[in-house]
């Protein structure tokens, strides 16, 4: 009822057969809500033959994304109340997010470094090299336990023990893992799909391999040459600290 919010529950099949040609989508309009039935009745009503013309909107990973993207092919929205915090400390934190980034991409010039000392001396065993790398061990060492106190400091920002949602140390949590591999789209709320039209088009974004962020990365002010990082031809995937 307009005039109150209230609900008034029908069948709703007479009124869909009297609106005629795409009665269940003009029944289905603004302020009208279908209940109850199951996914074959639906699917039915609104004349569709592809899962992905659906757009299932929930708030459980397992019972509601996991389930309508498996079994129907539903296109699947995920609502995380909790990311718009998370949004909210990671700007805050970008300084020390990109202070944590310069270390370890510093601690992989060292290492590239270190296996360039090795492949060009003449004699690996010689005092001179072994002093060279002794001081490059030292100083990866000095960065590491820097590391370990700022990335303590940052996980802490979004949460005292958990850290963050979507990620674990380096890498993406299982949580992220399966928003991003079942999820179409997720957001803090669903009233945010009003901000959106029906016309609008959501993309996926780019994924990067280890290789091309290598290629992508901006490097540290510690130099090393360009054929180092090219022909080093280890690139990990998933390691950390």
């Amino acid at each position: 009822r307009p005039e109150d919010g209230s609900l008034l529950n029908t069948d709703g099949l007479f009124e869909i057969e009297a609106l005629g040609e795409k009665g269940a989508q003009k029944f289905l309009e603004q302020g009208k809500v279908f209940q109850g039935g199951n996914y074959q009745h639906l699917t039915k009503m609104l004349e569709i033959d592809a899962g992905e013309e659906i757009l299932y909107v929930g708030d459980h990973l397992y019972s509601d994304v996991l389930r309508s993207k498996r079994t129907l092919g539903w296109r699947s929205c995920f609502i995380v109340p909790e990311i718009a915090d998370e949004m909210k400390v990671f700007r805050e934190q970008l300084p020390l997010r990109k202070q944590i980034a310069d270390l370890r991409t510093l601690r992989d010039e060292l290492s590239l470094y270190g296996d360039s000392v090795r492949r060009n001396a003449e004699d690996p065993t010689a005092e001179a090299v072994q002093a060279k790398l002794k001081l490059i061990d030292e100083d990866d060492e000095k960065i590491k336990i820097k590391l370990t106190v700022l990335a303590e400091r940052y996980h802490a920002a979004f949460h005292p023990v958990w850290g963050q949602m979507f990620h674990a140390g380096y890498q993406d949590s299982r949580f992220a893992y399966f928003v991003q591999n079942y999820a179409c789209l997720y957001t803090s709320k669903a009233t945010n799909l009003g901000l959106a039209t029906t016309s609008r088009s959501f993309r996926t974004s780019g994924e990067m391999l280890p290789h091309d962020k290598l290629l992508a990365g901006r490097g540290t002010d510690f130099v090393v040459g360009e054929e180092d990082f090219l022909g080093a031809g280890l690139l990990a995937e998933d390691v950390s600290l």
